[in-house]
């Protein structure tokens, strides 16, 4: 069997991140809490939408480096291009939230997203929705933390990148 076909799980795990984060930006973005908020300059709005609508043809790149075996080309590199680009991009949106001081940014605006709950030391919990509970205390205690929707929604994905890329790739 070629290392093409014995990376279809991790290729398929890729490619749903890729349509994913996608699909996910769209929605978040062009919509009243960002594209069309009503306290945002036209400007912003303007480099909202270019920057989603970037998104589009750097995915179906990215799908293509997925699924087509290039002969006589080693196919785990095609992986590692993918992950490259995942990393970037992760660490594009790090670099941005660690700078947000300078500049003034912030992860959400006044009648924007509402930020994920998180309570730790109640009964397990992690239906689909913004209140999620761990069961271990922090510190002997109960306490909830906000975390941003921007955030958890780059952890998630991250975290199953990393899990599947250690189980599935096989080079």
């Amino acid at each position: 069997m070629e290392l093409y076909d014995e990376n279809l799980i991790l290729r398929i795990v890729y490619s749903l991140i890729s349509i994913l984060l996608v699909v996910g930006m769209s929605f978040a973005d062009f919509n009243k809490t960002h594209a069309t908020h009503p306290d945002w300059p036209g400007h912003a709005r303007f480099h909202v939408v270019w920057q989603v609508l970037s998104y589009y043809p750097i995915s179906i790149m990215n799908l293509f480096i997925l699924w087509i075996s290039i002969p006589n080309f080693y196919y785990p590199y095609q992986l590692y291009f993918w992950l490259f680009w995942y990393f970037t991009f992760l660490g594009t949106f790090i670099f941005t939230a660690t700078l947000m001081p300078i500049y003034g940014g912030t992860l959400s605006d006044r009648g924007g997203r509402k930020p994920f709950l998180y309570t730790f030391g109640e009964r397990l919990s992690i239906k689909p929705g913004k209140q999620k509970h761990l069961p271990f205390k922090i510190n002997g205690q109960i306490k909830t933390y906000r975390f941003d929707e921007n955030a958890h929604n780059m952890i998630a994905p991250t975290l199953i990148i990393i899990i599947s890329t250690f189980v599935f790739l096989e080079t």
